[in-house]
């Protein structure tokens, strides 16, 4: 079932002068400078189960923007029971697809997060990652005992700015945003069923 969009973030708020269609007047383009910071920007998707049983469901992430993506540059966690673990995302069958499979307990919430694997330096120093797609939640093959199960979804994206991370000079000027997404029928009770 189609859940929201997603959009995964390491670029600059505004184009570099060279990247811009029009020449800026220079005293504006050090206005504009002073303006741009470069945005981390990752998808968290809070998931309830409120069932009284476990539940083992897929996430699937279709990525519509700059395919291929390289699995290596992105990075998931997950929360459940307050211990925050790498999340094992792996390729699924079709290239542009990536899948992550894991079991919530009966009643327990967890928290999860894919973002751009900034631990990449390539990624910081480009600052011109960008991928766009969509999200589907399944009930896993792997799941047993049950056929359909209730869910509450929340997604959100969560940001980051800074500003130069290199200079010593200019602060950093970090900063946060954070906003919910909206799902694809408008409501946050999702109930799958297993097929």
């Amino acid at each position: 079932m189609l859940v929201s969009t997603f959009e995964l973030l390491v670029k600059r708020q505004f184009p570099k002068q060279e990247a811009l269609p029009v020449q800026v007047p220079q005293d504006l383009k050090s206005k504009i400078e002073k303006l741009s910071r470069t945005v981390i920007q990752g998808y968290f998707l809070t998931i309830s189960n409120l069932n009284a049983f476990d539940v083992t469901l897929s996430l699937v992430f279709t990525i519509v923007s700059n395919p291929p993506v390289k699995i290596k540059d992105l990075v998931a966690f997950i929360d459940v029971d307050e211990s925050n673990m790498v999340a094992n995302i792996q390729p699924d069958f079709v290239p542009n697809k990536i899948r992550f499979t894991r079991t919530i307990g009966a009643s327990d919430t967890g928290l999860f997060l894919l973002q751009p694997n900034i631990l990449k330096p390539e990624l910081l120093q480009n600052e011109k990652f960008e991928v766009r797609g969509y999200v589907e939640i399944f009930i896993s093959s792997l799941s047993t005992g049950h056929n359909s199960a209730r869910l509450l979804l929340t997604p959100e994206h969560r940001g980051t700015f800074y500003k130069n991370l290199d200079s010593e000079e200019t602060p950093v000027q970090l900063d946060q945003i954070a906003y919910s997404l909206p799902t694809s029928h408008g409501g946050s009770l999702f109930e799958l069923s297993f097929h």
